[in-house]
């Protein structure tokens, strides 16, 4: 699969959970782009949806938190696919930077040009980290939904440590696998705990291990699954701020 074809996949599952749990409030602009595509989405129809849904309602959360203190701040999509949430944050005046390869910028545009204060980087993440500027005067906040586990030990630390050296007091939040979950799932890379990424990366970490309240609107045995995977550890979701002790 490409990275380009991969991009479809979260888009397609945002779209299913539209569909079929609308409480949740995710895909809504998703199912739009999803009706105009010809594409093979057929492991999409096999992943489930809802923990791509479970992501997004994360990222928002931990978005819109420091984005209650800082509501002009700049939201920069790292690996970004057709990740539509920066268009529903913040306030229209700050900026909206998305990341991603060359191919996947080249599909964005296509499906979702640039809207007014949005800027499209096309850039290989997993080579060097994220050095292009980002306007962070007012704040700037980095999401990294579904990229981390796609990268190298090393790449993951050099990216996260090169955000917490330079945007110090900046928000992110990202995702990623526990090593067993790693292994079983064939991706590149696995994240250690909370402090071992503060002490090496200069940041400041929370765990979050507790479904959103939008998850009451799930049947129980799914959401059950996806409380456990949260609580144990399996699939684990980070919000903070770069630079250690920053308020």
């Amino acid at each position: 699969m490409t990275p380009a074809e991969s991009a479809l996949l979260p888009l397609w599952c945002r779209a299913k959970c539209a569909l079929e749990y609308p409480a949740l409030g995710v895909g809504g602009a998703d199912a739009g782009i999803i009706r105009g595509l010809r594409a093979d989405f057929s492991l999409a129809r096999r992943s489930d949806a809802l923990l791509y849904a479970l992501r997004e309602l994360l990222l928002a959360a931990a978005a819109e938190e420091y984005l209650a203190g800082h509501p002009r701040a700049a939201i920069v999509s790292l690996g970004c696919g057709l990740d539509t949430l920066p268009r529903r944050l913040g306030s229209a005046h700050g900026a909206r930077i998305y990341v991603d390869l060359p191919e996947v910028i080249a599909l964005r545009r296509r499906l979702l040009p640039e809207a007014e204060g949005e800027t499209y980087i096309a850039a290989d993440l997993a080579r060097g980290g994220f050095r292009e500027p980002v306007p962070a005067g007012d704040g700037a906040f980095f999401l990294m939904g579904g990229l981390l586990c796609h990268l190298d030990a090393g790449a993951v630390t050099g990216l996260l440590g090169g955000l917490g050296a330079d945007y110090p007091g900046a928000g992110l939040a990202f995702d990623g696998l526990s090593p067993i979950a790693r292994r079983l799932a064939g991706m590149a890379s696995a994240l250690p705990g909370e402090a071992e990424l503060s002490r090496r990366c200069s940041l400041t970490l929370r765990r979050v291990k507790r479904l959103p309240d939008a998850f009451a609107a799930v049947p129980a045995g799914r959401r059950l699954r996806l409380a456990a995977l949260l609580h144990t550890g399996a699939l684990r979701f980070y919000a903070g701020r770069c630079g250690h002790n920053m308020a």
